[in-house]
């Protein structure tokens, strides 16, 4: 079939409808809501906003003045501050990148090289302090006792000088079984071995008194007017060295006497 001989079969009929039937159902904003006097704001309302906003400008400027004269006195106060190096009395600076080198008394453990502190073993010609550290004894008395030696020398520039310590009567050197008898008329001591030495009754005749003997080591330390400990801060600022660490190095000494920490 073509679109030409296509034909209704019945006429075709249209409705009208007035304008207010067709808008009826289309209104959409009431008239209650119409706003249609638009008028531009008056020379009053628009001189007191300019005013609000000149305020509020001034006040942040004021502001602004009130903070630029604080950073520039704390600017001035961080320019005058002066920064110095502590100068490390021990020699010894474990936490520091740059590592200063020691002295040849320096303590083998630690590092603290205080003439006034430190001991040298006789038998291995090493230098200990009399610190403790992280230790339970001084680190002389750790090597003595680890490394079974018995003698030691004071340093030369120590209060006492270079001493050998030893026996007055018969001269035997071993430090644990050394003391000190203090004389009763002069302000001086006399250096004793326990056995027999103290305990001669000959010595009531040199006006000493046997019953004063004390040993020179205590608490695992050499007596601190013979030998004088580190300070605190000295130690905590010395190389750290934990008792394994101590019995890993004087093993490696048996074999190897030029071991040190890696």
């Amino acid at each position: 079939m073509s679109v030409d001989t296509y034909a209704p079969s019945s006429t075709l009929s249209f409705l009208d409808m007035d304008d207010n039937e067709l808008l009826r159902g289309a209104d959409t904003q009431p008239t209650q809501y119409d706003y249609r006097d638009f008028t531009m704001p008056s020379t009053s309302q628009s001189q007191t906003q300019a005013d609000q906003l000149d305020l509020q400008s001034r006040r942040v400027s004021v502001q602004n003045n009130d903070i630029h004269p604080r950073l520039a006195s704390i600017t001035n106060d961080l320019a005058d501050l002066q920064f110095e190096e502590e100068d490390d009395e021990n020699g010894v600076g474990g936490n520091s990148a740059y590592v200063k080198e020691l002295p040849p008394h320096a303590c083998k453990y630690c590092g603290i090289h205080d003439p006034a502190t430190v001991v040298m073993c006789n038998n291995c010609k090493k230098w200990f302090c009399n610190g403790r550290g992280s230790t339970s004894g001084s680190h002389i008395i750790n090597h003595l006792v680890r490394a079974k030696h018995r003698e030691v020398t004071l340093h030369g520039d120590g209060p006492l000088g270079e001493t050998i310590l030893e026996c007055y009567s018969c001269g035997v050197r071993n430090v644990f079984v050394l003391g000190f008898i203090p004389a009763k008329a002069d302000s001086v001591v006399v250096l004793l071995c326990r056995q027999p030495c103290a305990a001669q009754n000959s010595l009531k005749d040199m006006n000493w008194d046997q019953e004063q003997w004390k040993p020179l080591i205590a608490d695992r330390c050499f007596l601190h007017w013979l030998v004088k400990q580190p300070s605190e801060q000295g130690q905590l600022r010395a190389r750290q060295i934990s008792a394994a660490q101590i019995n890993k190095l004087e093993e490696l000494w048996k074999d190897n006497i030029e071991a040190t920490f890696q």
